[in-house]
């Protein structure tokens, strides 16, 4: 057998081969540590405006609450008068023949 020499110009271009591979495995590493951390800023952002929503949420269903629209309303000065009749019209039911007799539903004062 015998031994194969490396000649200077295989041995250069093994190496600018390999000087490039390890800058492209650098630089796409970099970008991915920069993609984690935009990632995580994102996450964070993210996780504040849903405890925000949620909070206002709760905020929304506290004021519109009925003891409190109440209490609005007389610190307004408004006088919430329910009316003395109300008016509800059933539904008519569906015909065998499956044509519909009525469609509509109203209440409201009379």
């Amino acid at each position: 057998m015998k031994k194969r020499k490396w000649s200077l110009s295989t041995l250069g271009i093994s190496l600018i081969v390999l000087w490039i591979l390890l800058c492209s495995y650098v630089f796409l590493y970099c970008k991915l540590v920069a993609v984690g951390y935009r990632l995580e800023e994102v996450k964070k952002k993210y996780e504040e405006l849903t405890m925000l929503n949620e909070n206002y949420r709760a905020q929304i269903l506290m004021f519109s609450s009925p003891e409190n629209l109440l209490k609005t309303a007389r610190m307004a000065g408004i006088e919430l008068v329910s009316p003395s009749k109300w008016c509800y019209v059933d539904v008519k039911e569906v015909c065998p023949e499956g044509v519909q007799i009525g469609d509509t539903a109203e209440a409201g004062t009379k």
